[in-house]
């Protein structure tokens, strides 16, 4: 099935009665004002025209369902003459574990809602209440419980580097999780944004952001455990806007426009090293050749050819050609020797995600 096309609306701190330690919607959207239903009615009249089918309506950056009903239904009306046309097949929103009840999921079913994403951040007590989200593991598992009964599409949204968390306990979040059961997954590293409570504990020294490399091992530790469970990553990191890459927004902390490629990369380093390693005990070499799809090159080559430089390193080859392959799948990495046109050894993302360590 052909993944949505999705026309993003979003809605700064609308919904919000929290200022969480880490958030400063206006700026992380790339919204000032509040988001009108004409505003809403004459985006989709403008993008919906070029945009391929199937397509979607989303209401992202705030709390949707802790808004007043009245409101909620002037968003979804709007959008509900599109959905009766055919032209726009569901609606998506985001909102908190604890704004989360029977009748607006009600409501939310009679508009044409499919997708409803919680932002999680973590399932650690201490880690939820440091950053002021005001909602307890528990009351995660509830809301998630009622979205898959009532028959939504069920997200979640994760976030690594808070204050008081650490690897371990990110990892511990996914595999709670994963037990959840939600379709679809976004993991988010903590930046430190001006106008933050965060921003005014790193500006005392009381908060130290993850490095960038952290945060890509973290992730992709995160990534390979959600794949394993074949829960779907639809996204990792912020996505870049004008305002979060104005000057000063961003005070520290692991940004990087291309952060979902760099962890894509970082997972083919890992299972590239796996397949060499299994190649080499059948035919010791000094010179290989890895096979990727043609579209997964880069992501395999990684920034720099830092993966080839490092793979070469560490297993002290002369020389590591990599080729593209239109008959491999785009998770698939293999070895083989530099004159031949196809691996010997062969390994998917299924098969490595379930051995790894």
């Amino acid at each position: 099935m052909r993944t949505p096309s999705i026309i993003s609306f979003f809605i700064p701190h609308q919904g919000c009665t929290y200022n969480c330690i880490f958030c400063n919607q206006k700026t992380i959207t790339g919204q000032r004002s509040s988001l009108n239903v004409q505003d809403v009615v004459r985006t989709i009249e403008e993008y919906l025209p070029a945009l391929p089918s199937p397509c979607e309506v989303a209401f992202y950056g705030g709390s949707f369902t802790a808004l007043p009903s009245s409101l909620q239904e002037s968003y979804l009306s709007c959008v509900e003459p599109y959905i009766q046309s055919g032209r726009i097949t569901g609606i998506r929103v985001s909102t908190r574990p604890d704004a989360i009840d029977i009748p607006n999921l009600e409501l939310l079913a009679h508009y044409g809602v499919k997708t409803i994403e919680l932002g999680v951040q973590s399932l650690e007590r201490d880690v939820l209440a440091f950053a002021g989200r005001e909602y307890v593991p528990s009351q995660v598992a509830e809301a998630s419980l009622l979205i898959k009964e009532k028959g939504f599409t069920l997200g979640h949204q994760l976030m690594i580097g808070l204050p008081l968390s650490d690897r371990s306990k990110e990892l511990r979040s996914t595999r709670q999780v994963i037990q959840i059961g939600p379709s679809l997954i976004r993991i988010y590293p903590t930046l430190v944004i001006r106008g933050t409570g965060l921003a005014r504990l790193f500006i005392r020294g009381e908060y130290q952001p993850l490095s960038l490399d952290e945060a890509i091992e973290t992730t992709a530790l995160m990534y390979i455990e959600l794949e394993k469970a074949r829960i779907k990553v639809i996204r990792m990191g912020l996505q870049t806007t004008q305002e979060l890459e104005g000057p000063g927004e961003i005070l520290a902390g692991p940004f990087h426009p291309a952060f979902g490629e760099m962890v894509y990369s970082r997972v083919f380093r890992w299972q590239a090293r796996e397949a060499i390693t299994r190649y080499l005990e059948l035919w010791p070499a000094e010179r290989l050749k890895l096979f990727v799809n043609r579209r997964s090159i880069s992501k395999m080559v990684g920034q720099g050819r830092g993966n080839i430089i490092d793979l070469k390193r560490e297993f002290q080859l002369c020389d590591l050609a990599v080729a593209g392959l239109e008959s491999l799948e785009m998770d698939e990495v293999g070895v083989g020797h530099p004159g031949q046109d196809a691996p010997e050894v062969l390994l998917s993302r299924e098969s490595f995600a379930g051995i790894f360590q």
